[in-house]
């Protein structure tokens, strides 16, 4: 394997890492929540409010790491 197909597959997994952290980010912002700032979930599954913005950090971190690779992977 090249130097160039590594990178694809980094960046296709850490694309794939920031898409789920998006997708929970998401998901967690629509359940209701109670006083004492848990959140719960149809399944019956509680998260605290600080589970969300862990989310939104990686988030935000995996877009500007996955972009700056896609523009160096485009610009080679």
């Amino acid at each position: 394997m090249n130097k160039k197909t590594i990178g694809y597959i980094f960046t296709f997994i850490l694309g794939s890492i920031t898409g789920f952290c998006i997708w929970m980010y998401i998901e967690q912002a629509k359940l209701p929540y109670d006083v004492n700032g848990t959140y719960f979930s149809e399944e019956g599954i509680v998260y605290h409010e600080q589970a969300k913005e862990v989310y939104g950090l990686l988030s935000i971190i995996g877009l500007l790491i996955t972009s700056i690779l896609v523009y160096k992977l485009i610009k080679k």
